[in-house]
């Protein structure tokens, strides 16, 4: 992987903060944490709770029909951009420093593709050092680095960073994946 550890230590700090502010304020059972990246190149998280969902589904009219990819969209989360202001200030800083000092070509092709791969490593180690938790927790939880719009690789990469679980299979039915 091409990710770079200055990145990868700035986005540890920001999810890690701001997951533990959203487990803490909000005492639900998630099932669901994601770190997004789209064209803005700034970060953001959303996380689903069962409790949420449920509530949101009401709230929004969402049949049965649409339950299953609705669980998954962390854009129609509650918790979609939780906590940006308070904790990626200094991701914010680092990425425009990064930003400033490369082409516009380069921005959208290497250090696309670094900050990506960043957030994954970052999502890798919070989970080994037990964020999302251990054992039968964690096995009910599914975490992801996502691109916004999709562009398939959230699959693979999916199944990088979490074992084989129902939860995880449920998730990946709504994955899109990859062209061949």
């Amino acid at each position: 992987m091409n990710y770079n550890e200055e990145l990868v230590a700035a986005f540890m700090e920001a999810v890690s903060n701001a997951f533990l502010s959203l487990k803490k304020t909000h005492n639900e059972h998630f099932y669901y944490y994601v770190f997004i990246f789209d064209a803005g190149l700034h970060p953001y998280l959303s996380a689903w709770s069962y409790e949420a969902l449920e509530k949101s589904m009401v709230d929004n009219k969402i049949t049965d029909e649409e339950k299953g990819w609705w669980k998954w969209d962390y854009s129609d989360s509650p918790y979609a951009i939780y906590g940006y202001e308070e904790y990626f200030q200094e991701v914010s800083e680092l990425l425009d420093q990064r930003e400033d000092s490369i082409s516009r070509d380069e921005l959208y092709d290497i250090e696309w593709d670094i900050r990506v791969e960043s957030m994954e490593e970052a999502m890798k180690r919070l989970d080994q050092a037990g964020l999302f938790g251990s054992g039968e927790e964690r096995n009910s939880v599914v975490i992801n680095v996502e691109i916004a719009p999709p562009d398939g690789s959230e699959y693979e990469r999916a199944l990088r960073i979490n074992a084989a679980s129902p939860l995880l299979s449920e998730y990946l039915e709504w994955c899109e994946k990859e062209e061949d």
